[in-house]
């Protein structure tokens, strides 16, 4: 017997009705939709919701085990009011979701997003399944509500005349991927710089070991955002490792800063990746982009060496802004990823005494200020990505415990850190690193999430 089921979810946004449909209708939209606790992939969008036959793919998790295909396909549109889609394969034998947007105010709208699906399995099952999905797709939608206030008061933050042409390297990783999809979104042309050829992307490649490529290729770009290099957190921090980290850093952004130099329309503007390890370990001294770099750790050896190799291009009048990120926040990827598991089973306890300091960011924060670094252009050199609340590991493990309502664990003691993970345990987990983000303050970035438990409440 086919169960049927229909859900409705309304919700009120303070934007203007024009600005949340134009919201749906832009490039990357999907992809702003998914939260980073979603084990949702996108496969392919052909269209857009403007027009009828559009479709899309995706792939979708269950419980983390079972996956299922949904091919989608938009069948109803209606200008500045409303468009269906429906479901032509998938796990449920039926599924027809309409988004319906009305003005309230010229500033407020409420989208009523409705829901109707069956399904073939017996109808014991009904109330359980109708719970899972109902509460799965009310989270969904909560975060995608939350991203439309974001990235409309982003847009028209920062309007432009002309589109920017942007380069990016590491652009999969954590960062990467978050921003180039936010750029895209936002209406700019985002290429990527790689080792390989990118099915579907536009890409250059080159080999940022040697900087062998084809120079003429890398002419014409407005902004670069270098943020390519081996992952620090990944390995044990043996010699051979270390010359691997410092190199891919250094040696990469020489190389890259190499090609620069010698174009004849370079780019107006050059963001590199740093982080907050630059400070190394200072207690509880506040520190910002005018306070020195840290002494005798390696990460911070690593930051000062990955700054210097960029900083000649100032002589070529471009604009140089060394990105120094905290502790970035999302389920996705990232410190945090590696810590859900261990909190998840109520094993998450503070590291040592817990006093040391952790200054933290969510992602769509650190997206949101590269931005605001690349289209504000009295911003140059360094600038701590990081919220304007650091709190000790001991105040971060309670609040991460409370948001997945788990117990905490017995604290790790600072001998096993050093036991298990040597150097790079004390300088990563041990270090206190108290940063303030003065010059985003500074040049007028207001951040979406600035308390650590708005920003784990988004971002899980």
């Amino acid at each position: 017997m086919i169960s049927k089921s229909k859900f409705q979810f309304r919700s009120l946004i303070n934007r203007a009705p024009e600005e949340v449909f134009d919201w749906h209708l832009r490039d990357r939209m999907l992809e702003r939709c998914i939260p980073p606790y979603e084990n949702i992939t996108i496969i392919s969008s052909e269209g857009r919701p403007n027009r009828i036959g559009s479709q899309i793919a995706f792939r979708a998790k269950f419980f983390g085990v079972f996956s299922t295909t949904v091919n989608l396909e938009y069948i109803d549109y209606i200008p500045h009011e409303s468009f269906a889609i429906e479901a032509k394969d998938g796990i449920l034998k039926e599924l027809n979701y309409e988004t319906v947007i009305t003005p309230q105010s010229a500033h407020t709208s409420e989208i009523i997003d409705c829901f109707a699906f069956s399904h073939n399995f017996p109808s014991l099952l009904n109330p359980l399944i109708n719970r899972i999905l109902k509460k799965r797709i009310s989270r969904i939608l909560t975060y995608k509500h939350s991203m439309i206030d974001h990235d409309i008061g982003m847009i028209s933050k920062y309007p432009f005349k002309e589109p920017l042409k942007v380069l990016i390297s590491g652009s999969h990783g954590l960062i990467g991927k978050n921003l180039g999809y936010f750029l895209e979104f936002a209406g700019h042309d985002v290429w990527h710089l790689s080792r390989t050829g990118l099915k579907g992307e536009k890409t250059i490649v080159w080999d940022p070991k040697t900087g062998e490529c084809d120079p003429s290729s890398f002419e014409g770009f407005d902004v670069v955002v270098h943020l390519a290099g081996e992952n620090i957190g990944n390995g044990r921090w043996t010699r051979k490792k270390k010359e691997s980290v410092l190199k891919s850093r250094s040696k990469g952004t020489e190389n890259l800063v190499e090609i620069i130099k010698g174009l004849s329309c370079p780019p107006k503007a050059f963001i590199s990746a740093s982080a907050i390890g630059y400070y190394g370990n200072r207690g509880s001294e506040v520190v910002d982009e005018e306070s020195g770099p840290g002494k005798g750790l390696f990460i911070s050896e690593v930051c000062e060496e990955w700054e210097r190799a960029s900083r000649e291009l100032e002589e070529k009048g471009i604009r140089v802004i060394h990105t120094r990120f905290g502790m970035v926040l999302s389920s996705a990827g990232g410190a945090l990823k590696k810590m859900l598991t261990p909190f998840k089973f109520g094993l998450g306890g503070k590291i040592g005494n817990g006093h040391q300091y952790v200054s933290w960011v969510a992602i769509d924060d650190v997206v949101g200020a590269i931005y605001h670094v690349m289209m504000t252009p009295t911003v140059k050199g360094a600038v701590n990505v990081v919220a304007p609340n650091p709190v000790p590991n001991d105040i971060l493990t309670k609040k991460l415990s409370k948001r997945l309502n788990r117990w905490m664990g017995p604290p790790f003691p600072e001998f096993m850190i050093r036991l298990l993970l040597g150097q790079k345990g004390e300088e990563l987990l041990l270090t206190s690193t108290r940063a303030e983000p003065h010059r985003l303050s500074e040049s007028g970035y207001h951040f979406h999430y600035p308390n650590l438990s708005q920003a784990l409440e988004h971002v899980i």
